[in-house]
C-alpha cells in the first residue's frame, strides 16, 4: 500500500497498476485488478488512461490483451519507485526523530549521560540526510540534549 505521502501525490491505484505491470511476466487487465485489489472495469479504465499518455501498449494474444510498459513508461515507474523511496526515507527518518524526542523526555537526570550522549550521534546523522524541518528539528532535540547532558 501506499504511504500517506505517496496518496497526498500520486493516485493510488493508477500507481499501483503501473508498478504491477513492470514486475508481472504477462500482465492482463483481470490479473493486475485482482493485485491491486480493483474492479476490472476501474483497472481499464486505467489502462486505456495510460495507454493514451503513451505509458502502456497492448499486445493481443488470442482473446488476452497482455500489457507492457512503453520506453516513457519505463522512465516513469523509475522516477515513480525513487519518488516512492524518497517520500519513505524521509517518513522512516521523521519516525527516528520522533523515537528520539520521547527518549530524551522520559531520561531522568541521574542517567541523562549515560542515555543521551549517544543520542547526539543519531541526530548528527538525522541533521545531514533530512529535508530542512527535519534538521532543524533535530538541531533543537540536540540543543536539549546538550543542555541535559
Amino acid at each position: 500500500m501506499l504511504g500517506q505521502l505517496e496518496r497526498l501525490f500520486l493516485r493510488e491505484k493508477p500507481f499501483l497498476a503501473l508498478i504491477a505491470v513492470d514486475e508481472m511476466e504477462n500482465a492482463y487487465a483481470a490479473l493486475v485488478a485482482k493485485r491491486i485489489d480493483s474492479t476490472l472495469p476501474h483497472t481499464c479504465s486505467i489502462f486505456h488512461e495510460l495507454e493514451s499518455q503513451g505509458l502502456i501498449r497492448s499486445r493481443p494474444e488470442g482473446r488476452i490483451n497482455y500489457l507492457e510498459l512503453t520506453a516513457r513508461g519505463k522512465s516513469i515507474v523509475k522516477a515513480l519507485r525513487d519518488l516512492s523511496e524518497l517520500l519513505n526515507r524521509q517518513n522512516a527518518m521523521r519516525l527516528k526523530l520522533e523515537r528520539l524526542q520521547q527518549i530524551v523526555s522520559a531520561t531522568g537526570k541521574s542517567d541523562a549521560s549515560l542515555r543521551l550522549g549517544p543520542l547526539r550521534r543519531d541526530l548528527a546523522k538525522l541533521r545531514v540526510q533530512g529535508d530542512e524541518q527535519l534538521r532543524m528539528d533535530a538541531e533543537e532535540l540536540d540543543r536539549a540534549v546538550a543542555s541535559i547532558v
